[in-house]
């Protein structure tokens, strides 16, 4: 077997995290450090998930740059609805 064929029955690590975070009511992963936030539909869009990355969930943006904030903590205000 090669190693191609093992990824196709087994799960890939994007498949595994949103997977997870779905399953634990995350949005999204987040990294403060690296000021850097992802939704779980589109995961690491950078392609460089870093493993310093946390689960988090979508927030009202307060900067003005962007719809929304992925935070690692529950913000208070109500879940957002991402603009298409």
């Amino acid at each position: 077997m090669t190693p191609t064929d093992r990824c196709e029955t087994m799960s890939t690590i994007r498949t595994i995290i949103t997977e997870y975070l779905t399953a634990h009511g995350f949005d999204g992963l987040c990294n403060a450090d690296a000021e850097c936030g992802c939704l779980a539909d589109d995961l690491a869009p950078c392609n460089e998930p870093g493993l310093e990355c946390c689960a988090g969930y979508r927030s009202l943006c307060d900067c003005g740059d962007h719809d929304y904030h992925v935070v690692a903590h529950k913000p208070e205000d109500p879940p957002l609805e991402v603009k298409p």
